[in-house]
């Protein structure tokens, strides 16, 4: 196990979030047309190496502006080298939307086992924000900075849930970059990016823009957007 992650997976029923060092991803899924109950898996770097591990959510209990998830987790090294293990029970306290402008989640693994498990009796709690994309110097979002974690298999994403923020309240949505206009979002509006394709950025003359699932384009830039919480 390390000290740092993040939770993600379908984008309408749960959410990314990651540690301040991004060495580990820990993906929440709080509902699932597979199972009824909530499940997750994580990724993480500790002592040089790389683990995946599965969680299996036993319990789901209201807080004093929380939801708290117990179970137990299960995770093994990958790549070459010795092969090892780690077992044990695992707490995710997720604050609830609302509560604060980015959520976090504590997330507490308790080890107990394992097969040459090197933190057997530990425990390692780490504090989680979500993984709200960040724009790059320029104030663009791009495939290389708005993408976070969907699935095990699918990989990186388009961030699904965005709001406008320009300082007249208003984005133009086009048929194409530059094109004609489509639409107007506001203020008001969610815009939700077009995840079907994995990226929804597209460039033109070197600026980014993104397709929403109101089949147009904005302008990918913190002028005009920016990324909101996703809701459980």
């Amino acid at each position: 196990m390390s000290a740092s992650v993040v939770a993600w997976s379908h984008p309408a029923i749960a959410s990314t979030y990651r540690s301040s060092t991004d060495s580990t991803v820990v993906v929440l899924q709080e509902t699932s047309p597979l199972s009824e109950k909530p499940w997750g898996y994580y990724f993480t770097k500790s002592a040089g190496r790389s683990w995946k591990g599965d969680i299996a959510i036993s319990s789901k209990a209201a807080g004093a502006g929380q939801t708290l998830f117990t179970g137990t987790f299960q995770d093994q090294v990958m790549g070459p080298g010795t092969a090892m293990t780690c077992t044990g029970k695992i707490r995710i306290a997720r604050q609830n939307p609302g509560v604060s402008n980015q959520i976090g989640a504590k997330v507490t693994w308790q080890i107990t086992g394992g097969s040459g498990c090197p933190q057997v009796g530990r425990s390692v709690t780490l504090d989680l924000v979500e993984s709200l994309p960040r724009p790059d110097r320029n104030g663009d979002f791009t495939s290389t900075n708005a993408n976070t974690w969907m699935s095990e298999t699918n990989g990186n994403v388009t961030w699904l849930a965005w709001r406008v923020v320009s300082s007249d309240g208003k984005l133009n949505c086009r048929t194409s970059p530059n094109g004609s206009l489509k639409r107007v979002y506001t203020s008001r509006d969610r815009i939700e990016a077009e995840t079907r394709g994995a990226t929804a950025f597209t460039f033109s003359n070197g600026a980014p823009w993104m397709s929403t699932r109101q089949g147009c384009y904005v302008r990918a830039n913190a002028q005009y957007l920016q990324p909101i919480s996703i809701p459980f």
